[in-house]
């Protein structure tokens, strides 16, 4: 028994090395760069080892899409504890997005398909995309009871807003600093949210 421990306990190290070894990859070089025999390569390891813990490139992708997935939205439970007024909840909400997107950009890119980190495996496979977006569309829900149509309408202006400044602050990440971007963002998204009243 302890034993069969031991084996699980070094097998989901080794999954874990793994993951950890693409993400600093693809930190440094770029999502491109990022392939199993270059993360074989760095942890020492044959390519058919890493094989067996993810069948293929995309599949480790999705792996660390869904982990973004989930701590972003332990974030956004986080908040929801903490805040009772639904402004403050989608602004803080907002500001977590923003906050995981620069502190892990090569995460966020997985979750989107940015800068090269494409993955074949539709991001709608995974049920933690539609929690985030049901968390924000209560929220919205909160301010304004309206149409199932209405309220999908003001989500999808947040998320073009959000998501829309994030992946252009990374764009612009050389020629502004982030921290000019971050300003014009809090502005933009506090605008939008006392819109909401």
């Amino acid at each position: 028994m302890e034993t069969l421990e031991r084996k699980q306990r070094s097998r989901e190290q080794t999954r874990a090395g793994i993951v950890l070894t693409a993400k600093d990859i693809a930190r440094r070089e770029g999502w491109q760069a990022v392939s199993i025999r270059k993360i074989a390569d760095a942890i020492d390891y044959s390519a058919p080892i890493v094989y067996e813990y993810f069948d293929s490139k995309d599949i480790l992708l999705d792996e660390i899409r869904n982990e973004g997935f989930r701590q972003l939205k332990l974030e956004y439970e986080r908040i929801k504890k903490i805040y009772r007024d639904p402004e403050k909840r989608l602004f803080e909400m907002s500001i977590a997005q923003w906050q995981f997107a620069v502190d892990q950009p090569e995460i966020y890119q997985v979750m989107y398909n940015l800068n090269g980190a494409y993955c074949t495996i539709p991001v709608c496979n995974s049920g933690a995309v539609e929690d985030l977006s049901n968390t924000i569309r209560e929220i919205i829900f909160s301010f304004i009871p309206k149409s199932k149509e209405s309220i999908q309408k003001l989500y999808f202006e947040w998320w073009s807003l959000s998501h829309g400044m994030i992946t252009i602050a990374m764009m612009l990440r050389d020629q502004q600093p982030i921290d000019l971007s971050e300003q014009v963002y809090r502005d933009s998204i506090r605008r939008f949210v006392r819109g909401l009243r």
